[in-house]
């Protein structure tokens, strides 16, 4: 028995794509990186020849159970529209002269322009959304102190990312897009996605393990003393010469929430820096971003002890708005939009959490990426797998410095459990 699809993109698609045809190949950005059609899944052999989709939800169909995953395949465009009329979740659409899995965002082309005045209308809504979530959740904090970090982290991720995203999505002309152009960053965006998740991130995952290790061992001997020890204590730094606790600091952390998002917001960063340039610019980034942080929190900001890895983060934020703007003609327009829209909420954040937020070290290190940034902008290459022996060199250097500062680390918190 069929059913009416609760998708209608399912059968739409199947409209769109006219025998022997794959509208988007022609629109694959073959002069980048990106541009590489393997990055589509290959159709398992057992499927090529055959319509098909690929199973994104158990599912039961003519007595037999099919699990997420799973391809399901049939012989004529008929059966394979009466198929997709019985099945909510496709994970990929499998068509006879194509090879490759077909993803979501790649079924249906653009067939016209946007209209703006229904674009801004859809925009509107989101935005008093978004405004009436920020509000609540801010004047909830302020009201119940205790709760005021936890409120403000929720207003941030589901209140000013989406308000200031719908507002710079406003000022954007989308109406001048012809079809053709709305098609190429519709490709262009999926294939460089793709090719993101794609590229190694090892070292990164080693480098956030070493965070979560360090993290682990301040818990042991207990955060606040950890802290005294070891982190950027302004008296302990400028009276007594502890200059080493610039980079400590920055690998450091003041509880299980600062180190999750720290760590989530480093790794996020640090994949497309390592995608984009090179590998070896994530360790150089890092280590001086942490120190410009420090100095700057060290001569402009208050009293208290400062941790975190957030000088290091904004230094990484501050390089890729350089890196998105030498290379904008290539990348995808959101990946400059959510560098400039993650810039503007951690602002806003800031101001409104100043109470426990260093300011001036995550303002540090944004001018100190933005700083480096300029420095290697000329020797910048797209995807770079063989950096220069200089960057190399630095790299080492810079590694070698932050192992150090971990191992220091290591050796304050073991004089606190002896003593």
């Amino acid at each position: 028995m069929s059913k009416t699809n609760a998708n209608p993109e399912l059968s739409a698609a199947v409209r769109y794509w006219p025998e022997g045809e794959a509208w988007f190949k022609d629109r694959i950005p073959r002069d980048f990186p990106w541009g590489d059609e393997s990055l589509l899944e290959e159709v398992p052999e057992s499927a090529k020849g055959s319509y098909g989709a690929r199973i994104g939800e158990p599912v039961q169909l003519d007595g037999v159970r099919y699990a997420q995953g799973d391809i399901v395949v049939v012989g004529s465009r008929e059966e394979f529209e009466t198929l997709l009329s019985r099945i909510d979740e496709v994970e990929a659409l499998i068509f006879p002269w194509y090879d490759r899995l077909v993803p979501p965002s790649l079924w249906i082309p653009h067939r016209r322009r946007v209209e703006l005045r229904a674009y801004r209308q859809d925009l509107q809504a989101r935005f008093w959304k978004a405004l009436l979530i920020t509000v609540g959740l801010v004047t909830l904090g302020f009201f119940q102190p205790s709760f005021l970090m936890l409120a403000l982290l929720g207003a941030t991720i589901y209140g000013l990312f989406p308000l200031v995203e719908v507002s710079m999505a406003w000022f954007r002309r989308v109406d001048r897009y012809t079809v053709d152009d709305l098609n190429r960053r519709l490709v262009n965006n999926e294939f460089f996605r793709r090719w993101m998740v794609s590229r190694p991130a090892g070292k990164l995952k080693i480098a956030l393990a070493l965070l979560i290790l360090v993290f682990v061992g301040q818990w042991t001997v207990g955060l606040v003393p950890s802290i005294e020890r070891a982190a950027l204590v302004k008296s302990a730094v400028i009276e007594d010469g502890e200059w080493w606790r610039t980079v400590t600091t920055g690998l450091m952390h003041g509880n299980l929430v600062h180190i999750l998002f720290n760590g989530m917001a480093l790794y996020s960063l640090g994949r497309v820096i390592v995608a984009l340039v090179s590998p070896s610019l994530m360790s150089i980034v890092f280590l001086f971003t942490v120190v410009t942080g420090s100095l700057a929190s060290l001569w402009l900001g208050q009293g208290q002890a400062s941790v975190g890895a957030s000088g290091g983060i904004l230094g990484c934020l501050g390089f890729l708005l350089v890196v998105t703007e030498r290379f904008k003609g290539a990348l995808p327009g959101y990946l400059r939009e959510s560098c400039i829209q993650a810039t503007i909420v951690i602002a806003i954040f800031g101001l409104l959490g100043n109470q426990f937020i260093d300011n001036a070290a995550h303002g540090g290190g944004f001018l100190g990426g933005i700083l480096l940034g300029a420095v290697f902008f000329p020797g910048l290459s797209l995807a770079s797998r063989t950096p220069k022996a200089a960057v190399r060199l630095l790299s080492w250097i810079s590694l070698a410095v932050l192992a150090a500062g971990a191992a220091k680390i290591g050796f304050e918190l073991w004089k606190i459990e002896i003593g």
